[in-house]
């Protein structure tokens, strides 16, 4: 089994040590400071900003915690049915807040505190100890190996597109061992689910945290558009799947769509190659490819007869593979528009 060491691995280990460091600064007791490692370990998130607004949440929701736990080791014993009932209202309350990613910390907090009993001095200790650990999180998260979400975007997207080509390349000739399809489909299915989650990131990071992360709006959307196309491919391939071997070997078929999509696949390629500066500027593949699209689907049409099914079928596999190709197309020009802005800019 391969194991990889990823800098979220490496912060938190970090972070670890930073708060153990901190609390050995302010003087905080050896005891004590497995509290503010909990709170670092708690505290780190993917993103810079997740982690600032994690920090918010943590301080806000910390402080509600600890103050009502305060409050009721006043007037009440503190037992177990009483520590019990406190976490259930911590937790009703902080869901109520739409805080529930703060919930862990914040009953940590609320234990402390009430195990604490009416010692005020006793109990902001223990808090200051958890204010301790979110900062060390959030700064080891901000400075050390900030995550490059564009980067990480573009390697996973690369990743999913070889195993997309793969796949679409061997669709229609039935090449490869179920197995290994199988077994290749599910590692597109994790990539794609991943790049969902990253793009979600990036989008965030634009609208919330802006001055902070200057990528142009004009790069999301294409990035935007970069997902759109590769979930319609992915759909293709579940289209020939479903619908194409009903009606293999006929008509010369298998050529005709096995040729129409490796044409795809390499405008795919292309596009993405564009997107990084990889490609001289021009219209290389658009044209044959909209050409080619259009008569597989006009053919498709053409021979579709209602008592047909297996005909009708290959309407459906070539509508597919006609949105695929507009979505590239649509990819294509956006990436062109984008690289014209960029030029104009740098010439500015």
């Amino acid at each position: 089994m391969n194991v990889t060491i990823g800098a979220r691995v490496v912060k938190t280990g970090i972070a670890v040590a930073l708060a153990l460091y901190m609390t050995v600064l302010l003087g905080f007791q050896p005891g004590d400071r497995i509290i503010a490692c909990v709170a670092a370990i708690f505290t780190l998130q993917p993103s810079v900003y997740r982690s600032w607004q994690h920090l918010l949440e943590q301080v806000q929701s910390n402080t509600l915690g600890a103050a009502l736990a305060l409050g009721i080791g006043y007037l009440l014993p503190v037992n177990e049915i009483v520590i019990g009932l406190t976490c259930i209202v911590v937790i009703l309350i902080t869901i109520a807040l739409r805080m529930e990613n703060a919930v862990a910390l914040t009953l940590v907090t609320v234990i402390v505190v009430l195990l604490a009993g009416s010692d005020l001095q006793f109990a902001l200790h223990r808090f200051l100890l958890i204010l301790v650990g979110i900062g060390c999180a959030f700064i080891v998260n901000a400075v050390i190996l900030p995550p490059n979400h564009v980067k990480q975007f573009l390697e996973g997207y690369r990743s999913a597109l070889q195993s997309l080509s793969l796949l679409l390349r061997t669709a229609v000739s039935d090449e490869m061992k179920e197995s290994e399809s199988k077994s290749l489909r599910e590692k597109l299915n994790d990539a794609v689910l991943k790049l969902n989650e990253r793009y979600g990131i990036l989008e965030e990071e634009w609208r919330k945290w802006r001055r902070f992360r200057p990528q142009p709006s004009r790069q999301l959307v294409v990035q935007k558009q970069m997902m759109k196309a590769l979930t319609i491919g992915m759909e293709v391939l579940d289209s020939v799947e479903e619908h194409y071997f009903s009606h293999r070997n006929r008509d010369g078929a298998d050529r005709t769509y096995d040729e129409c999509l490796e044409e795809l696949m390499k405008y795919h390629e292309y596009t993405f190659l564009k997107y990084e500066g990889k490609m001289k500027p021009g219209d290389h593949l658009n044209g044959k490819i909209r050409a080619d699209t259009e008569k597989l689907l006009r053919r498709a049409v053409a021979n579709a007869a209602v008592d047909d099914e297996p005909q009708l079928k290959l309407v459906v596999v070539a509508s597919a593979i006609y949105e695929y190709a507009h979505q590239l197309r649509r990819l294509d020009k956006m990436i062109g528009h984008m690289k014209q802005q960029d030029e104009g800019k740098d010439e500015r």
